[in-house]
C-alpha cells in the first residue's frame, strides 16, 4: 500500500512443499492435528478444518473449534527498527459452508487506532491484515485490514477496489487500554467471518482438498502516533511486500 509495500502482479504459489499441519509428504496423506499445541511452521503449507460446532464472532476465543486449529506464526518482514524486538502474533483459520474464519492475536504494549471510517488508510496505524487468493489461473486476490477499533478495509486487487463490500463480521477485544500512551498494554484479539459469498467473482465455497494461497499479515507501530513500525506476516515474503503473491503459503481446505 505504501512505505515499501507495492503491489506485484503474477501467479499464486504452486508446488510448496506441504509441512507443518499437513504433515509429511508420505503419499500425499495428511496427518490430523490433535490440538492447539500443534503449530505451523512459517513458509509451509496451512490445513484449514471445518468447525463442528458454532462459532461466535466476540473477540473471544472460547470455542473448541479455535482450540483445535493449529496455530501459524507471524514472522517479521523487512528491516526491524533500531532498538525495537518484534513483538509476537499469531493467527488460526476454519471454515463451514458458509464462511471462512479467521482469528488472530497481536501482543502489543502500546495499541493505537483512531480511524473509524469504514475503508480508510488503516495502515497508517496498528492493523491486522489478510490476504487470499483464490486461484491459480485469475489474476484477482482480496486484502482485507481490520483496526483495533474494528473498523474494516476490505479491497479487490488488481486495482485496489473500494467500492468492493465483503460484509465480512468482526469483533475484536483489546487487553489494554487503547490510545493511552501512558499504560502498557498486552494484546488484541480479532475474530473475523468472511461469508464466501466475498469470493464470488472468483470462486464458490471451497470444497475438501480445494487449496488457495493465502498470507496473514501486520502493521505494528512502534509508540502512539508515532512513525516506525514492524511489518510481520505468517508467509516467509522474500520483500517487504505484502503483495509478493508468489510467496504466498498454501491454504488446503480439509474435510
Amino acid at each position: 500500500m505504501r512505505n515499501g509495500i507495492t503491489m506485484i502482479a503474477g501467479l499464486a504459489v504452486s508446488g510448496l512443499l506441504f509441512g507443518g499441519c499437513f504433515g509429511g509428504p508420505d503419499q500425499g496423506k495428511v496427518n490430523k492435528v490433535k490440538s492447539s499445541e500443534k503449530t505451523q511452521e512459517p513458509g509451509r503449507g496451512y490445513l484449514c478444518y471445518p468447525t463442528k460446532g458454532k462459532i461466535t464472532i466476540d473477540g473471544v476465543l472460547d470455542e473448541p473449534d479455535w482450540q483445535r486449529a493449529p496455530l501459524i506464526e507471524f514472522i517479521p518482514v523487512g528491516t526491524t527498527p533500531e532498538g525495537h524486538t518484534p513483538t509476537q502474533a499469531t493467527g488460526r483459520l476454519l471454515y463451514d459452508k458458509d464462511n471462512l474464519y479467521i482469528a488472530m492475536e497481536a501482543q502489543d504494549k502500546d495499541i493505537w487506532a483512531t480511524l473509524t471510517k469504514h475503508d480508510a488508510d488503516l495502515f497508517n496505524e496498528d492493523v491486522l491484515e489478510a490476504f487470499f487468493k483464490p486461484k491459480k489461473d485469475n489474476p484477482m486476490y482480496f486484502e482485507f485490514e481490520w483496526s483495533p477499533n474494528n473498523v474494516l478495509l476490505d479491497l479487490v486487487i488488481p486495482g485496489f477496489d473500494r467500492s468492493y463490500e465483503s460484509n465480512a463480521r468482526s469483533a475484536v477485544k483489546i487487553h489494554g487500554t487503547l490510545n493511552n500512551p501512558n499504560d502498557v498494554d498486552e494484546k488484541w484479539v480479532l475474530e473475523v467471518a468472511i461469508p464466501f459469498t466475498a469470493f464470488k467473482d472468483v470462486t464458490g465455497p471451497p470444497q475438501p482438498g480445494d487449496e488457495w494461497t493465502f498470507t496473514l499479515a501486520r502493521y505494528d507501530y512502534l509508540k502512539y502516533k508515532g512513525k516506525e513500525f514492524q511489518l510481520s506476516a505468517t508467509a516467509k515474503l522474500s520483500k517487504p511486500s505484502f503483495h509478493s503473491l508468489e510467496d504466498y503459503d498454501v491454504l488446503r481446505f480439509h474435510e
